[in-house]
């Protein structure tokens, strides 16, 4: 009997998984037939035959049932595949309900999604925040680095109570004094740009610009203690050399010797200064020669308008009028001159205003590619399905899940950002969805040849399977998108949560409502006449048999031919291997990134406009460097009442309480620190890169106490006020400050004025502050250090001005800042370069800090302005850090969820294989396309194991499910049933991403690159690697299973012993004691 059984075995390998299970009694039913085992199995293959042609499905009135070839139970070792028969499950009671009442069940889960869908528009119409759109920057945060602390502790302190508000308003400091935006002009031509001709074409340009009326309204005024404040601050042109701007004897205003003007300009050390600014790096100035390949011009606009001051609530108004003027006014002038050139010289421009509007409106375009993705997948999904009913409530299904993923992530998890990041998430769950739906689709249709009892069964088998196979790769999907949720990122965390959610609601939407269109759509025989010829009396869906469907055939037949050929199946593998070995060469060179976030692709104008900014010109004093602020009087930011999901919260001021300069043991100190700045060694100013100035060799350095010491030298030179002329400098005294105040009776009220006066310190620091207090505003001194400096009242000594009432004396400071400039460009290094030079700060810092006196031992350092660059550079580490670890959780991830859906430790293990192999690849793609590891290539990275894991869990599951022995046979059923959803959910996540690739903005091309590419190398390594791997390493019987080992433990908890022998019902514990039996069985006898 057992030779008999075995050959039976053999011949029934290739039967369909959804018809070979278990079963006790299939030894009798053989032998009931009165036919030997080969006779049988003709029979079964002429009987399934039959059924194919007939087109499968429930069983005709009449039809006789076909008998079923189950395979041999081992009652101690079932295969990992092996379940109880699918026909005679008790079907599921959410089954019943989707059947019995599926007209209910369809309206009920359908009424579900559009309440939801309702619900977000009636809160959107009441005003409130569905979804938060922020497109206008990344919040790119770590909330708890003191880089970040500390610059935001800059940035806000004047928002503080205790802070006296600074005079910022047009009245004050003068109307458009503070530059609020810069527009650059670039000028290219191979040759040279310094010709009379092209010189001539650029005064076109500018006129052109200048003429503009509105210009006069938004332009950049001089200072307020200037004269002619009626006139705009001219542009910082090459043409100003020209036109007797900077020196009376440079007027050549028709250009007939360029190249003497600006010779002559280059001998004078403050006009060669300034000249640096237009010059390329290939430039040339000398007396026989001048050329320079490229050149610039700077357009200054400013603010406050008025009306206005520079207060933070009032910046952004002022700014958005700005950028509507630029818009309406500038942009058509210098998009005419882009289009057609500068004469034959090339023409770029940029603007942070003219940039951020652009990137909007590109923003808002880029997204609307998400339809062009839909209708690819709507397209494809019809043409599968052959049915538009399921086809429009599959989209449905797919498109509501945004909508209520968003529900839950905005008022459930309370976060409030949405940024671009987000905007990715459409094309993500477009390709998930449609691979989920195809997946029912297709197992619905594999269980028409399957002859189940009732409709209930049908769905109860298809719905185990389908929810089964969905869950698995949702889970290592969500798994993956939510290891992002752990970065301390505001941008990544919110997006891989909101990511991980979406999956989640998805694949909730498809286990409940998809089910009952397919059921609805069985009883109600809708279809699309342009697709099929349907008879009216078929109960099945509008698609034919599995079995002949092309792509099954493909599949079963010639597919697995190709994988399981003796010489082709190693020769496919040695593909993958010398892929492998050529993607890890790549990826062992992948370097980081030097740049920040760049937003427009190479070849766009805004981004050559920024090369040529960071790397076209030489080095000038003009240039945005990074400015280095030794601070004292602030602590960290306190952000412990802003909750993590708010980008937008501040915080709350921390002042250091101990910070006083009016101790003269404490001036000195930090008169002592700034000399000690300036004559720093070669070898720390290389370390810490701080610049030098061209004219004077001095480090650029901007230290309050060396301008008072030199403003109150000169005064104390007034005879008239001071006869005596006294010592003004620093460190003050009482002496020092009554001769002061003497000298300016009608500056101070000396009648009220305690005799236990304290604040020494600023009385002096006010008065030069303020230049004597006079009635214009000092503009050098006040517009340059009146932002580093932050006063408050001191209730026993603050009092006003006799000659001014409007400003306040005997303040007490709360703040102080030193600037230092450095020789770096932001942008311009990677954090690998970067980090140790703000390691070198802090070590400096901390040792001048240990120095000092106690009221000054506070002192830190911080970049807050040009983008916080100190941060940036641990962002940008922080970025790949967040990268690896979720490349790392991921493959975790997926190996523990693979493991425990297969059973089986080896598919497991060959299946994270597989992902592991795609990410490399990925990672290798990166150096290969000539980019680097930046801020885009991290967070795609971030996401590569959650993209790559579907296909393979597909193909591990199918494989697992095969209720076949052998491993050639169970990949054959693994290609046959699970072959054509694989396929059908690569094309459509490949078509979406296509779509991406017609982006503006970079970031939504390179994800669409990477998604393609992800998806591209998942599909071939799992076809060609993870299926010829299972073909000759795949788990045979009980290899790797963790079925027994599960049985093992189980029994053993149940006490179960060597002796003992399994059985079927021993008291529900699964084994007995057969000598006991044996002897009470006897003792019964006898």
């Amino acid at each position: 009997m057992s030779g008999k059984v075995h050959a039976l075995e053999q011949a029934t390998t290739s039967t369909s998984l959804f018809t070979a299970s278990a079963h006790k009694t299939h030894n009798n039913r053989i032998i009931s037939l009165g036919m030997d085992n080969q006779d049988y199995v003709n029979k079964q293959h002429d009987v399934i035959s039959t059924s194919s042609q007939n087109g499968g499905g429930l069983r005709k009135k009449g039809a006789a049932t076909p008998p079923r070839v189950l395979p041999v139970e081992s009652k101690d070792a079932p295969c990992d595949g092996e379940t109880e028969d699918d026909e005679n499950k008790e079907p599921l009671a959410l089954c019943k309900f989707f059947v019995q009442r599926y007209k209910l069940a369809f309206g009920v889960t359908l009424g579900l999604h559009v309440f939801l869908l309702l619900l977000t528009g009636v809160l959107f119409a009441a005003g409130i925040d569905v979804i938060v759109f922020k497109f206008d920057g990344v919040p790119l945060q770590l909330l708890d680095h003191p880089t970040y602390l500390r610059a935001l502790a800059w940035q806000y302190k004047d928002e503080d109570s205790l802070a006296m508000g600074k005079d910022t308003d047009d009245q004050t400091i003068g109307e458009r004094s503070s530059v609020a935006d810069n527009l650059l002009l670039y000028y290219q031509y191979q040759g040279n740009v310094f010709t009379k001709e092209r010189l001539k074409e650029m005064q076109k340009v500018e006129e052109k610009l200048l003429a503009v009326p509105e210009y006069q309204k938004f332009c950049q005024l001089p200072p307020k203690s200037s004269g002619g404040r009626s006139n705009c601050v001219k542009p910082l042109s090459i043409l100003r050399f020209f036109d007797g701007s900077y020196n009376s004897s440079l007027n050549d205003s028709s250009f007939s010797d360029v190249a003497g003007t600006l010779y002559s300009a280059s001998q004078n050390p403050l006009l060669n200064q300034a000249l640096q600014f237009h010059l390329g790096k290939d430039a040339v100035v000398s007396q026989g020669e001048v050329r320079s390949s490229v050149t610039r011009t700077l357009f200054y606009l400013g603010y406050p308008l008025v009306g206005y001051d520079l207060r933070s609530e009032n910046k952004s108004t002022q700014l958005e009028k700005i950028r509507t003027f630029e818009e309406d006014h500038f942009l058509p002038i210098l998009k005419d001159a882009m289009d057609d050139g500068a004469g034959d010289m090339a023409f770029l421009f940029t603007s942070v205003q003219l940039t951020a509007a652009a990137l909007l409106k590109q923003v808002i375009f880029d997204m609307l590619l998400a339809a062009g993705s839909l209708c690819f997948i709507f397209l494809f999904m019809l043409l599968m399905t052959r049915s538009l009913f399921i086809t429009g409530f599959g989209i449905f299904s797919i498109l509501s899940s945004f909508f209520i993923a968003n529900l839950i992530y905005r008022f459930v998890c309370q976060y409030r950002y949405f940024g671009i990041f987000h905007v990715l998430s459409i094309f993500i769950i477009l390709g998930i969805g449609a691979d989920n739906v195809f997946v029912f689709i297709d197992t619905w249709r594999a269980t028409e040849h399957s002859n189940f009892p009732t409709l209930e069964h049908r769905l109860t088998a298809c719905y185990r399977r389908a929810a089964s196979a969905t869950l698995y790769t949702s889970l290592t999907t969500m798994a993956a998108f939510l290891s992002n949720a752990l970065s301390p990122l505001i941008a990544i965390q919110s997006f891989g949560l909101f990511s991980g959610i979406l999956v989640f609601v998805n694949y909730m939407s498809v286990v409940i409502f998809f089910p009952t269109v397919i059921v609805m759509n069985h009883f109600e025989h809708w279809t699309w006449p342009c697709f099929r010829c349907r008879d009216k009396n078929s109960q099945e869906i509008p698609a034919k048999m599995e079995n002949e469907h092309p792509i099954v055939r493909f599949f079963r037949g010639p597919f697995y031919k190709l994988l399981t050929h003796r010489i082709i199946r190693f020769a496919l593998l040695a593909v993958c291997a010398a892929l492998i070995v050529m993607f890890s060469v790549f990826a062992a060179r992948i370097k980081p990134d030097e740049q920040s976030i760049q937003y427009y692709q190479d070849n766009h104008h805004y981004s050559k406009a920024v090369d040529l900014q960071k790397y076209g010109f030489k080095p000038s004093a003009q240039d945005d460097v990074i400015e280095v602020y030794i601070v004292y009087g602030l602590k960290n930011q306190d952000l412990q009442e802003c909750s993590n999901t708010d980008f937008a919260c501040t915080g709350r001021t921390v002042w250091d309480d101990g910070f006083d300069l009016n101790p003269k043991r404490a001036q000195s100190a930090l008169v002592d620190f700034c000399a000690r700045l300036q004559n720093l060694s070669d070898v720390d100013v290389e370390r810490l890169k701080i610049r030098r100035n061209a004219v004077t060799n001095r480090l650029e350095t901007q230290c309050f106490v060396e301008r008072i010491n030199e403003y109150m030298e000169t005064e104390s030179k007034n005879t008239t006020k001071y006869p005596m002329s006294p010592d003004l400098s620093l460190p003050t005294t009482e002496v020092k400050v009554d001769a002061l105040v003497h000298g300016n009776i009608d500056t101070y009220n000396l009648t009220a004025v305690s005799p236990l006066f304290y604040r020494y310190f600023e009385t002096v620091m006010g008065y030069w502050l303020h230049d004597g207090y006079k009635h214009e505003t000092r503009y050098n001194d006040f517009r340059v250090y009146s932002d580093l400096l932050g006063e408050g009242t001191d209730k026993f000594d603050t009092r006003p001005v006799a000659s001014r009432p409007d400003i306040l004396w005997g303040t007490k400071l709360l703040y102080a800042a030193v600037v230092v400039k450095t020789t770096l460009k932001f942008g311009t290094f990677s954090f690998d370069d970067g980090l140790p030079i703000v390691k070198a700060w802090d070590g400096f810092i901390q040792e001048e800090s240990n120095s000092m006196p106690s009221t000054l031992s506070g002192m830190s350092q911080c970049t807050p302005t040009g983008g916080n660059p100190w941060h940036f550079l641990n962002v940008q580490k922080e970025l790949v850090d967040t990268a690896t670890q979720g490349i790392y959780v991921g493959i975790v991830l997926a190996f523990v969820v693979i493991t425990l859906a297969t059973k089986n430790v080896f598919t497991g293990l060959l299946a994270t294989l597989n992902i592991g192999v795609v990410t490399l690849s990925v990672v290798g793609l990166i150096p290969m396309a000539g980019r680097k590891l930046g801020v885009l290539e991290s967070l795609n990275l971030s996401l590569v194991v959650g993209l790559a894991v579907d296909y393979v869990v597909h193909l591990a599951e199918g494989y697992h499910a095969s209720a076949a022995q052998d491993r050639l046979t169970r990949t054959h059923d693994m290609l046959e049933h699970v072959g054509i959803s694989v396929l059908s959910g690569a094309l459509t996540t490949l078509g979406a991403s296509v779509f991406m690739c017609a982006a503006v903005i970079l970031f939504f091309l390179q994800f669409g690159i990477f998604m393609f590419a992800t998806i591209g190398f998942s599909l071939f390594y799992s076809l060609f690697g993870f299926s010829v791997l299972m073909g000759l390493l795949g788990p045979q019987g009980q290899t790797g299973s963790l079925v027994p080992v599960v049985r093992w433990l189980r029994f053993r908890l149940r006490g179960k012993k060597s002796h003992h022998e399994h059985c079927e019902k021993c008291e529900g514990r699964g084994f007995h004691d057969a000598e006991s039996v044996f002897t009470t069985r006897r003792r019964k006898k006898f």
